[in-house]
């Protein structure tokens, strides 16, 4: 059947725990689900008899069966986990367990990201014996193109590999269906099968029968294109954080928040920790403790210095530039986004200049903004209200010929980085000091 985590858990808290439960989908969202249910299916002072953990990559299904058909020492439920089975991959999930693999591996998680390499190979038929014969060279080709463009970073998974005492799994599908009688048959009275798995094919025989007959939850947070956090779930995941902290948020640090997040739950809920943390009995979190304390792991490694130019900010945008530079940010990488935020308020001043304007007014608060002139909004402003609402404010700082213009001289930027003889540091305080100018002050330099 299909469930959500509060329905599990209120069955659970009534003595009515499901037989089989499956939880997949993101990691720290598993992990933490799970160490729900086991809260209130095995007290503490009954663990050690009352539940066996087994790591679905390494242990056999004989082992698995044999300690379910085992009654417990004590009375009460005896709560069978297998972390990270196996059974419900299939070779749909390549592409996407390979992109895992190599974000693993670029965090520095190189036995994770090693663990998952092997589950890979397993769905390409590979047995122990094949990689005991492997030969670093004549291999390397043929296990890149699991990979994608991942070539480099796929040769350095497999030196890995090869120096550590990994175990390919027995190739094969008799698992799955032995787990499939189960869910046919029923499990003993006395036991719960848990399991959680980081990668499903919903359209496996066992998946669906997992859904028919047991509880499967899927706990997936949807991403954009470029792999990063959907916008929208983490948004709710920081609410539910800030409702469990009682905290409070500034708009302005809400959204900081959000464009420094990076593509791991896990670690938004670690930089959460520390933030909550910094302000301790503080009830409202600003702006400032964000900057102060937040790390920054996503696209919002250049928010400050597009927020800074926005604000026509020389000081504080050579500064953050500086801090960028500093951190080996390659000049070109920060054009892109600099332009970017050219264009979204040169779009913003147009709309401000023609039939928006009649409504659009500096006073107005952003709940105004939303209801009157947030519908008309499209690309490339941004999605969501209150950051389309800061665009429009910040586009009052400047004239859409001001704008313009901007953007010519980010493209001239462009051509003295790629050319010989123009110190990259020079070229790029030069921009921001043009940019943060008055549209006056940069005639009089033309003339």
């Amino acid at each position: 059947m299909k469930a959500n985590l509060e329905s599990i858990l209120a069955d659970i808290g009534k003595g009515k725990p499901p037989a089989m439960l499956l939880l997949h989908g993101d990691d720290f969202q598993v992990r933490a689900a799970v160490q729900a249910v086991l809260d209130l299916l095995v007290p503490p002072e009954n663990r050690a008899f009352n539940l066996e953990r087994f790591d679905g990559r390494s242990a056999s299904w004989d082992r698995i069966e044999a300690s379910l058909m085992t009654p417990p020492f004590l009375s009460g439920t005896k709560t069978i986990w297998v972390e990270r089975a196996p059974y419900f991959a299939s070779a749909e999930n390549k592409g996407e367990m390979g992109e895992k693999a190599l974000r693993l591996w670029s965090e520095g998680k190189k036995d994770e990201a090693a663990r998952l390499f092997f589950e890979l190979l397993h769905l390409e038929g590979w047995t122990q014996e094949r990689w005991d014969r492997i030969d670093a060279g004549s291999s390397a080709s043929e296990i890149a193109a699991l990979f994608g463009d991942g070539e480099r970073e796929a040769a350095a998974l497999l030196a890995y590999c090869r120096g550590q005492d990994f175990q390919m799994r027995q190739a094969g599908g008799g698992e799955a269906d032995r787990l499939v009688h189960f869910l046919e048959h029923g499990l003993p009275p006395w036991g719960v099968l848990l399991l959680d798995a980081s990668h499903v094919d919903r359209r496996t025989r066992l998946y669906k029968k997992f859904v028919e007959k047991g509880a499967a939850l899927d706990l997936t947070i949807g991403r954009d294109k470029t792999g990063k956090l959907d916008r929208a779930a983490l948004g709710q995941f920081l609410d539910q954080r800030l409702r469990e902290a009682a905290k409070r948020i500034e708009p302005r640090a809400r959204e900081m928040v959000l464009a420094r997040a990076g593509t791991e739950l896990w670690a938004v809920h670690q930089e959460l920790e520390k933030l909550f943390l910094y302000v301790g009995d503080g009830p409202l979190i600003r702006a400032k403790d964000v900057d102060e304390i937040l790390l920054d792991q996503g696209e919002g490694w250049v928010f400050d210095l597009t927020k800074a130019l926005a604000a026509r900010d020389t000081l504080g945008a050579l500064g953050q530039l500086a801090r960028l530079l500093s951190q080996g940010n390659h000049p070109l990488a920060l054009l892109a986004p600099i332009a970017n935020e050219m264009r979204r308020l040169l779009v913003a001043r147009q709309l401000m200049d023609g039939e928006v304007g009649r409504r659009w007014n500096s006073r107005m608060s952003p709940d105004q903004f939303r209801e009157s002139i947030f519908p008309q909004v499209g690309p490339p402003l941004p999605a969501h209200p209150f950051a389309a609402f800061m665009s429009f404010k910040s586009a009052e700082n400047f004239s859409a010929r001001e704008l313009a213009r901007d953007l010519e001289l980010v493209y001239e930027t462009d051509l003295r980085l790629k050319s010989s003889g123009h110190p990259p540091r020079i070229a790029m305080e030069r921009l921001i000091i043009e940019l943060c100018q008055p549209q006056q002050g940069k005639m009089q330099n033309e003339n």
